[in-house]
């Protein structure tokens, strides 16, 4: 009666168990940052298209990798293309998710603020908050709406919890707003953050 078959679904059982638990615990705060703190946090930010994602195990995590081509840039100096690293994602019948973590489909146009990992590769700078879906209106038109839209993030300033963020702007007006941010000075960090 104990065949080793018997022993592994018991395994896998107590593995899913512990895993359904732990994610459970496990919590995600962003603090807010206005697009001038994005703008000058990041190192790029572009328009770009998803073109692969593809999760796998690295250090006993599972990341997600994805591979975008860059459209337009605005700040920095990237490659045609770049490959961005994001906790979580699924490899066969495990799933890790971390929230505030975007994740993106081939195919999809996004404008991204992006910064270097310690990996060597990139990151978004305040993940959903340096992400920004776009779509497009009956007319064609391109409009923007950032990712933190329906999430609510904590405001150091009034210290609460918001769900303040762009939506559904011309991509236009998003260039304007993000001019007018990286020709600003660069924002002093609210008090209590280092």
């Amino acid at each position: 009666m104990n065949s080793p078959k018997r022993w592994f679904k018991i395994f896998l059982v107590a593995v899913t168990c512990t895993t359904l638990l732990s994610g459970a615990a496990i919590g995600t705060t962003l603090v807010r940052m206005a697009l001038i703190t994005l703008a000058h946090s990041a190192e790029i930010i572009v328009r770009v298209r998803c073109i692969k994602s593809e999760a796998r195990w690295e250090s006993g995590s599972i990341w997600t990798f994805d591979d975008l081509e860059v459209i337009e840039t605005f700040k920095g100096s990237p490659s045609q293309r770049l490959r961005i690293r994001l906790a979580g994602g699924r490899v066969g019948h495990l799933e890790t998710k971390v929230e505030g973590v975007p994740h993106f489909a081939p195919g999809e146009e996004l404008v991204l603020f992006v910064e270097h990992t310690s990996a060597g590769d990139y990151s978004i700078t305040g993940w959903a908050q340096g992400t920004f879906r776009v779509h497009r209106d009956t007319s064609g038109e391109a409009r923007l709406t950032q990712d933190t839209s329906h999430l609510a993030v904590f405001d150091a300033r009034t210290r609460q919890f918001a769900t303040a963020s762009i939506r559904n702007i011309s991509l236009s007006e998003f260039r304007e707003k993000l001019s007018a941010a990286l020709g600003a000075p660069v924002p002093e960090r609210p008090e209590g953050q280092r």
